[in-house]
């Protein structure tokens, strides 16, 4: 009688922690199957974006870019930012996030060095999206990366 007791408490208890177990929202990103023009391209250029009324300049040191090559990402004129970091992410591909902290020049100006890893996408787009913290800054521009 006490086992029986015991088995149905056991399996009362683990019944009690599947209902009631939080479920993590691990949510994949979805993926982009056509790859449009993009407004800017860092692989030939630098490129510009708003930012609080400011215009802020971003490229790579090396261009075009390379797969498994280092590679310094320079931001300018974004202003003093509290633990500026950036995710690179596919979006054509699940690469997985890239985060990179940055080392200021000047409280405005940032630089991080970053290499690319590859898949079997010929033309790998990436997001860089920066934050402060964990926290967005909502700016953010896309890329190619050519295998």
């Amino acid at each position: 009688m006490k086992k029986i007791f015991i088995l149905l408490f056991v399996i009362i208890f683990i019944a009690i922690v599947i209902i009631f177990y939080p479920k993590q929202n691990f949510k994949k990103r979805e993926l982009i199957t056509e790859l449009t023009p993009l407004e800017c391209n860092l692989n030939k250029e630098h490129c510009f974006l708003e930012f609080n009324n400011k215009k802020i300049e971003i490229y790579f040191q090396k261009q075009p870019l390379e797969i498994m090559v280092e590679n310094t990402l320079h931001i300018k004129n974004l202003g003093k930012i509290d633990n500026l970091n950036a995710r690179f992410y596919g979006l054509n591909m699940y690469m997985g996030d890239i985060v990179e902290e940055f080392s200021s020049k000047n409280n405005k100006d940032y630089y991080a060095d970053l290499v690319f890893s590859a898949c079997a996408e010929n033309i790998m787009r990436y997001r860089l999206e920066l934050f402060s913290g964990e926290k967005s800054l909502n700016l953010y521009i896309d890329f190619d990366v050519k295998r």
